[in-house]
């Protein structure tokens, strides 16, 4: 066994700690892909960069820079989450996508809550226009927007004493929502009026009941999906089996002021109305196919007709998209909203999350809708000062021409 005195296992210690220390710096200096990390406990470690690594990392050296120059420098005291998290909704608002964007945990777990069909707040579908706006797609029907007379193409300038200009999407939605009872009040921009509207508005429990049907004039189905949530496509199908039962000679499907939902829930229904063929599919940035979804040959035997407008978005334009391109029904109406693009949730460790674009949606035929829309058979404009969301089926010009259209096919 060796034996070392004090004197010389300290050199040795010493040798090792300075040979180490130059093995890291010589390492990093002459390959700068080489990442050095230290741990809580004050190990270390190297890493290898990729190329696409490496250029993020060095991008990001000036606001590393800044940050510890805010750190050492600033006259306050900041938390580096902060300023962190500062940068992050920086870099999100830099994309110019209104519909990706950062979550708190809180506002995460909100968002979450919502996607399954329920969550308190006053019930409306926003979007960043193109002037940074907050603006309204469509209040969800029997919500307390919907209630207190908020309108599509409202601008929303303030929400209590906040102003909404220069603030995120996610940010704006966080400032209206919040539980039942509690009040909100929001200041609305509207084509025609001069002054902002006041709209003093009492939060709610909003509940979708997406699918509502009824049969008129004693044999036409008309069926309206006001968006797409976790039941709608089984809902859809038992609506559906009851027509089949009382023997219906033609189906209206009724998409307007539908602002879309989920994929999976809108698949399900398009499934029950094209027969074999594909339905929607969506591609990333690289042009790769991600996901493909089809139908089977089972198909309703009876005329479709399905109704659109400016406020058809999203899940619902995929729906009324299949049936166009597969020659499957006819689409009566208006062009619609043109929101064509997949989000896809992120979590991360601390309970905060990322809604990301990902990919854009295709139409059977290859068409992609996002920014464009899609245009109807028959175009059909309600009269001008129409309230779209209350028109009532003596006014509806689109309905008529719908059941008009399904009474010519049934007596071919």
């Amino acid at each position: 066994m060796l034996n070392f005195s004090k004197r010389t296992l300290f050199a040795v210690v010493l040798i090792i700690i300075l040979t180490s220390s130059l093995t890291y710096a010589i390492a990093v200096h002459f390959n700068p892909k080489l990442v050095v990390t230290t741990s809580e406990d004050g190990s270390k470690s190297i890493h290898v960069l990729s190329e696409k690594d490496y250029r993020i990392f060095r991008e990001l050296r000036p606001l590393i820079k800044i940050i510890k120059i805010i750190e050492t420098r600033y006259v306050e005291d900041v938390k580096i989450k902060k300023l962190v998290e500062g940068a992050i909704r920086g870099a999100i608002n830099a994309l110019g996508d209104p519909h990706t964007a950062y979550f708190t945990p809180q506002d995460f777990e909100n968002l979450k809550i919502s996607l399954h069909g329920s969550y308190e707040g006053i019930g409306i579908t926003v979007t960043l226009d193109e002037e940074g706006w907050v603006t309204v797609i469509s209040p969800i029907e029997d919500s307390p927007a919907a209630r207190a007379g908020i309108r599509p193409e409202d601008r929303i300038i303030r929400v209590n004493d906040t102003d909404l200009k220069g603030l995120t999407l996610n940010e704006a939605v966080q400032l209206m929502r919040g539980p039942k009872g509690t009040h909100v009040t929001l200041f609305i921009r509207r084509k025609g009026h001069e002054e902002l509207l006041k709209f003093d508005i009492v939060r709610d429990a909003v509940k979708l009941k997406t699918v509502k049907s009824k049969i008129l004039n004693g044999n036409i189905g008309y069926v309206k999906i006001t968006s797409f949530d976790e039941n709608t496509g089984s809902d859809f199908k038992k609506v559906l089996h009851r027509f089949k039962n009382k023997g219906i000679k033609g189906l209206i499907l009724d998409l307007r002021n539908n602002p879309g939902g989920a994929l999976a829930e809108c698949v399900k229904v398009a499934d029950e109305l094209i027969g074999k063929s594909l339905i929607v599919y969506t591609k990333d940035r690289y042009g790769n196919i991600i996901e493909e979804f089809r139908s089977d040959a089972q198909k309703i035997a009876i005329p479709l007709v399905v109704l659109i407008n400016k406020y058809s978005a999203s899940a619902s334009e995929i729906v009324a998209g299949a049936a166009k391109d597969t020659n499957s029904g006819i689409l009566i109406g208006s062009k619609t909203f043109g929101k064509g693009s997949v989000q896809e949730l992120v979590s991360f460790e601390d309970g905060s999350g990322l809604k990301i674009t990902i990919a854009k949606y295709y139409l059977p035929k290859g068409s992609s809708i996002d920014g464009i829309g899609i245009e109807p058979h028959i175009e059909v404009e309600l009269p001008e000062g129409t309230d779209v969301f209350n028109v009532g089926e003596s006014k509806d010009l689109q309905l008529k021409k719908a059941i008009e259209v399904i009474e010519e096919s049934s007596r071919r």
